[in-house]
């Protein structure tokens, strides 16, 4: 997906423009450097939140959320992702990206062509 279709699902999932804001903040640097981009901001498959705004790595709690980013082993990929503030108080920094990570790769190699 590229950044404006992007954009247009955080909208219709109820991101606010300040969110958005920096979702477009952070992806273009990394667009910029070639990476295949990624965007994680919903419930994984099965969650209580699937297919609607979620922490990435919990997949329980929505809003308020905010962005970070992980950066594939190879160098090759890239993704934004949505972290709460509970698994923000529960997870140091490091764990947080590793479980992220684990999701993209999981998500990129059974991406459809």
């Amino acid at each position: 997906m590229s950044k404006e279709d992007h954009v247009s699902r955080l909208k219709a999932l109820g991101f606010d423009d300040a969110s958005i804001g920096e979702f477009e903040k952070m992806w273009q640097p990394l667009a910029d450097d070639s990476y295949d981009m990624y965007a994680m901001y919903t419930g994984a498959s099965g969650s209580p939140l699937e297919e609607k705004a979620s922490c990435v790595i919990c997949t329980k709690k929505s809003f308020p959320l905010r962005w970070e980013k992980v950066i594939t082993p190879s160098q090759d990929s890239a993704a934004l992702y949505t972290v709460c503030t509970d698994c923000d108080a529960a997870y140091v920094e490091t764990a947080i990206r590793q479980k992220a990570l684990g999701r993209l790769l999981k998500e990129r190699n059974t991406r459809p062509n």
